[in-house]
């Protein structure tokens, strides 16, 4: 059961996001979840819900709770213990198998942005409501990053003209 300081209730969540994260051949290691941990422990975000979809080399799909992993036993009754919303279910297990290659691995982790809440609250006290959210691509990063040190090379010379 949570804490006193885990309580949380429906109006005052944060965003919420659903990160999907893709694995060949069951890839999943305990070092990525435990990232996701330590982002936690540092209190940007909060673990709300998780799931666990294999699609093996035939095409059978399964789902399966954290608490099955060994290594993932402790992080598993910290999300259980406040799991609240329900957000992954059969449906999903079902949705996401459908588009994943055989052999695979998918983590669906739904967090909260636990940064955001008191933003959130205060919008919805004032009437408001969020109307969109959109998460940039990887690929977009990857090039504002590139356009960005290559101004960053034309600065550093002094110049306007083309590097040489």
């Amino acid at each position: 059961m949570p804490g006193v300081e885990e309580t949380v209730h429906m109006g005052e969540l944060g965003p919420v996001d659903a990160i999907v994260l893709g694995f060949p051949g069951h890839r999943l290691t305990p070092a990525v979840l435990e990232a996701v941990d330590e982002v936690e422990a540092r209190g940007d975000v909060r673990v709300i819900d998780m799931l666990i979809v294999v699609k093996d080399a035939h095409g059978e799909i399964t789902h399966h709770e954290i608490s099955e992993y060994d290594d993932l036993r402790d992080m598993a009754a910290e999300v259980a213990a406040r799991r609240m919303l329900g957000l992954a279910g059969e449906n999903d297990v079902e949705q996401i198998g459908l588009i994943m290659p055989a052999d695979s691995l998918v983590v669906v982790i739904f967090v909260e942005n636990v940064w955001a809440r008191e933003v959130a609250v205060r919008i919805r006290e004032a009437g408001g409501r969020l109307l969109s959210y959109t998460r940039l691509p990887q690929a977009t990063l990857d090039d504002m990053e590139e356009q960005i040190e290559t101004s960053a090379a034309y600065g550093e010379r002094g110049d306007a003209g083309e590097p040489t």
